[in-house]
């Protein structure tokens, strides 16, 4: 998709004032959890803010309009343009609390019944439309402004189970489907889906961070909805305009069919902004000081989390901090069918020798002495007890970081790689692909991690990403085709990660998933994750996961874990209502989110 505005013209096209300014930014778009398993019944939320102010078009500085692979909803494996998703589209059911792992009705009404562990009878909310615009009905006008039934449900979920599109390959999430043996459209508004067998996570599924139902009418014939046209949802906001890299603007679904669903005291008819701008450059502090200074966002992130205290502390009773673990991790992905990954002493040794204390200082530096970043295994710290704890971590070989344990883990590294290598002489050149977002990554741990694998044996040679993700994203779509060249055997960077425990393991790790982009192969590993889907006791699913967890982290390594980022954002207090969700892909919770004009700092905001 080519850019056929300036940045400076986009802005200025919708009277924003950000054009005044080349500004950068990060918007912290990670999120806590807490350790209870998923439940059907969605408890009591706390409180919102009740409306008393409507309108007004948020801005906010971040990563929005990164679109990694394809703007199409079934067909992007990761990335923040599950934001933009969020707010257009809708999926059967929602997170309720993504802390909490809680589900809830979205476009269903009311929750599955289920007769059986294998049958879900799933009942539609009546009165759903797709967005109508003019534009909308002169692309797709048997979709603008239409009743959404019960045949697309079934279409948005056959779509992706369908070994036989052209888009196989990029139904990431084809593996949740791939359970159904069938779908019964009953009449317009009832559907009943029948499993092959029971699949606990299944209900989550439904709430997926990339389960949105979509219209037949707006994929081609290739397969795809790839376009901006093809954004044509029933969430509470409508895109306007898109423009890679630059920016997404969405405005207000006035017919949203939960607009007076009042969600948790915050009062009918929503949303209550009239839209908001996500306005995406890259990251510079001063410049995002300069735009949040003179109030021309209303929210940013920084860089350096140093900026971020320092601006917190410049007015504590106009400025909010929020503050969260992160839904995502800071990894390595080794291509397994090749010399030296296909030897897991190999790869026991790069887990060993890394220096996940020093990444981290280096990347994620404290703020006020209070942590940036957390060590991880496969499921980030913000999974609560779904989670290897970060302290547990911190005693293990490859995660310790005192001096004595340090030496053994390089020795044993040193040995592993020499025994696996045949003790040569010279240092193995290894191409790393390092992401380009954020800035950090290129900018600081090209050398560290050059560093850290010299001693045993590994020349990390550095391919930079320009584009941020884009070399990746082919890479590793090379990878899950089985191709020989063009592939990405050693990655550097951010992955997302999921709010259930399946969505962090099984797609990832098991042999035929299509995120497997290790190549990863291990029959010990499939059964234990298919036991995981098949157990409904919350208890022992649990400790499945962290038996799967411990498996991969001491006998795998085919993704190394580094970190889990702490994120942080600030906005101007007249900003209500503005959760932090977990990660990328819960922007449908800014339908609660409302712009306080009696607030002392509005008064300075043009």
């Amino acid at each position: 998709m080519k850019r056929k505005i300036s940045r400076r013209r986009f802005l200025a096209s919708s009277g924003a004032t950000l054009a005044a300014a080349s500004a950068a930014a990060v918007v912290g778009c990670s999120r806590k959890r807490a350790s209870q398993n998923a439940t059907p019944t969605a408890p009591a939320l706390p409180q919102l803010a009740p409306v008393t102010s409507r309108g007004g078009i948020m801005r906010v500085l971040n990563f929005d309009a990164m679109i990694t692979d394809s703007l199409d909803p079934h067909q992007t494996m990761m990335g923040p343009i599950a934001n933009m998703h969020s707010a257009v589209f809708s999926r059967v059911l929602r997170y309720a609390d993504e802390a909490a792992g809680t589900l809830a009705p979205d476009l269903a009404d009311g929750m599955p019944e289920q007769p059986d562990q294998q049958t879900y009878v799933i009942r539609l909310r009546p009165n759903v439309r797709f967005h109508d615009a003019p534009k909308y009905r002169l692309a797709y006008p048997k979709t603008a402004g239409r009743e959404l039934t019960a045949d697309d449900v079934q279409y948005s979920i056959e779509r992706q189970a369908d070994p036989s599109s052209p888009q196989a390959r990029s139904f990431y999430r084809a593996g949740n489907w791939s359970a159904i043996d069938r779908i019964d459209v009953q009449d317009s508004h009832t559907l009943s889906i029948t499993l092959k067998r029971p699949v606990a996570p299944f209900l989550n599924f439904l709430a997926g961070r990339h389960a949105f139902v979509i219209s037949p009418e707006v994929v081609d014939a290739t397969d795809r909805a790839n376009a901006e046209l093809a954004m044509i949802g029933t969430g509470p906001f409508i895109v306007e305009a898109l423009q890679p890299e630059i920016a997404i603007k969405v405005r207000r679904n006035a017919d949203w069919f939960a607009r007076d669903d009042d969600a948790a005291g915050a009062g009918g008819g929503r949303p209550f902004l009239d839209g908001y701008d996500a306005v995406y450059t890259p990251q510079d502090d001063d410049n995002q000081r300069t735009l949040f200074h003179r109030t021309l966002v209303d929210a940013t992130g920084f860089p350096d989390p140093a900026t971020v205290a320092t601006e917190q502390k410049t007015n504590l009773a106009d400025i909010a901090l929020g503050e969260t673990d992160g839904g995502g991790l800071l990894a390595s992905r080794l291509l397994l069918d090749r010399a030296p990954f296909n030897d897991d002493r190999v790869r026991r040794a790069i887990h060993l020798a890394v220096d996940r204390k020093a990444l981290i200082e280096l990347l994620y530096p404290a703020m006020d002495g209070r942590p940036s970043a957390k060590l991880t295994g496969p499921v980030a710290p913000a999974m609560g007890a779904w989670a290897l704890s970060p302290d547990d971590l911190s005693k293990r070989p490859g995660y310790r970081d005192d001096a004595t344990g340090r030496a053994e883990d390089i020795a044993e590294a040193k040995k592993l790689f020499a025994a696996a290598t045949g003790d040569r002489p010279t240092l193995i050149d290894v191409k790393v692909v390092f992401g380009g977002v954020p800035k950090a990554i290129p900018d600081r741990a090209v050398a560290a991690l050059q560093q850290q694998l010299r001693p045993i044996g590994l020349n990390v040679v550095p391919v930079l990403d320009p584009s941020g993700f884009g070399l990746i994203d082919v890479a590793l779509g090379r990878n899950i085709d089985g191709a020989t060249e063009g592939v990405a055997p050693f990655t550097f960077m951010l992955e997302d990660g999921g709010v259930d425990i399946d969505d962090w393991l099984y797609p990832h790790f098991r042999s035929d998933q299509r995120m497997n982009s290790y190549r990863l192969q291990d029959a010990q590993l499939d059964g234990m994750l298919d036991k995981s889907r098949a157990e409904f006791d919350a208890d022992s699913r649990r400790q499945m996961g962290l038996d799967i967890q411990n498996y991969l982290v001491s006998k795998v390594n085919a993704r190394i874990e580094f970190a889990a980022p702490v994120e942080r954002r600030l906005s101007w207090g007249y900003v209500r209502n503005y959760a932090m969700p977990m990660w990328y892909g819960s922007n449908q919770d800014l339908a609660n989110t409302w712009l306080d004009t009696s607030h002392p700092a509005w008064r300075a905001r043009p």
